[in-house]
């Protein structure tokens, strides 16, 4: 084995073996490649850090001891204290943010080799816009990549495909209910993705049902949005995208906003919000918009928290509003201080676990329509009416 059989992408496997042959020299490898030093150096650390966790390093090749689906989680040494004890000494390396960042960049790069900017060719019929009104679209945790099978949940079936055309007609119907106002906001509330990456688990490492490869779900993810945004600049002028992240997806979450933020480069028409962060505020006129997803801090807590994260924006609007989801279910509350929270349903069913253990609700997407002087002046409410509620048995 060698570093290169560890390279996850095409990308990848083609910058480590110029490198190889560079004798590990970044510059001369940078040069022959045509790209930057960084890019390089990010790609090497990447498929290091893949080889790692496979038993594999420089200096050492326990590969042969890693059964096939397993991997390294640590590292256990035989030694002595002071006094003369013997002792295990256990470790577990852990990436950092940064690290986190730049395999996540790495893997993105893969993904858009080749692949050029798109232009959107849609623009509005109308050329008469309501600058007071901001449709606002949210899409609930829309689960990409989950399985679920009918006989199981008593529920429909659920998976990658039936996840995009879902989210494509709701999408399709919502903004044709529009008003036509010049901006639209697109808001993903997040847990837009199934799993975290190709583990197929959550990023706290909770297992998960799974369909397909995290590769395909992103892209179908990815196809899947790019419908949404075109549609909506056949109503409007600009659309404005959140991208929140779940406790599902909180890396997957950043590699998807960055696909869109590549694919959408030389559009001035569209804005993806930096996907970082856990917090995300707009304001619209009289409105201080808030998106979170609702696993981090209690709704409760959200209402005082807006307050000290924009104490002049707050001062200077009366219709204050967190977006949502996590529960997937519709719910909303008021507290003390006048804010509004509202966790927005989803599309998606339960999955096995959750419905075993008695959750679901109506799958339905809202669009609200803010008005520019403070708060909700229309919504339009979404839902799949699902067949497959019947007993078991009629007798």
């Amino acid at each position: 084995m060698s570093l290169v059989d560890y390279a996850k992408t095409e990308r990848q496997r083609e910058t480590v073996q110029v490198w190889e042959d560079c004798g590990r020299h970044t510059s001369k490898a940078a040069g022959i490649l045509n790209i930057s030093p960084s890019t390089v150096r990010d790609h090497v650390t990447a498929v290091k850090s893949k080889a790692a966790a496979a038993g594999y390093s420089d200096n050492w090749d326990a590969s042969r001891h890693v059964p096939e689906g397993e991997h390294v989680i640590g590292r256990s040494i035989y030694t002595e204290d002071d006094e003369g004890n013997k002792a295990w000494l256990k470790t577990r390396r852990t990436m950092t943010d940064a690290e986190r960042d730049k395999a996540l960049q790495g893997f993105v790069d893969g993904l858009i080799k080749g692949v050029k900017p798109y232009k959107p060719k849609a623009k509005p019929k109308t050329k008469k816009f309501d600058s007071n009104l901001l449709p606002t679209i949210v899409i609930g945790d829309a689960h990409f990549g989950m399985r679920a099978d009918a006989r199981e949940t008593k529920e429909r079936d659920y998976d990658t495909k039936i996840a995009s055309q879902d989210m494509i007609t709701a999408i399709d119907c919502l903004v044709d209910l529009a008003p036509a106002a010049e901006k639209c906001l697109l808001v993903n509330v997040g847990d837009f993705i199934h799993a975290n990456g190709s583990s197929g688990t959550t990023f706290a490492g909770t297992k998960l049902d799974v369909d397909t490869r995290i590769e395909v779900v992103l892209e179908t993810a990815a196809q899947t949005f790019l419908f949404a945004i075109d549609k909506i600049l056949s109503k409007h002028k600009t659309c404005v995208v959140v991208m929140a992240r779940g406790n599902h997806d909180s890396d997957t979450a950043i590699a998807l906003a960055l696909i869109l933020k590549f694919y959408y480069s030389k559009e001035p028409r569209v804005t993806i919000l930096d996907p970082h962060g856990f917090f995300h505020t707009l304001q619209f006129g009289q409105n201080l918009i808030a998106v979170h997803h609702g696993d981090k801090v209690k709704a409760a807590k959200l209402g005082s928290l807006l307050p000290k994260m924009l104490p002049e924006q707050w001062a200077t609007t009366n219709y204050r509003k967190w977006l949502v989801g996590h529960i997937h279910h519709q719910s909303a509350i008021e507290v003390d201080n006048g804010c509004k929270i509202e966790a927005f349903g989803t599309l998606s069913p339960p999955d096995s676990w959750h419905a075993g253990a008695g959750y679901g609700a109506a799958s339905v997407m809202n669009q609200i329509v803010f008005h520019k002087d403070g708060g909700e002046a229309i919504r339009h409410v979404y839902q799949i009416r699902d067949s497959r509620k019947v007993p078991d048995l009629t007798i």
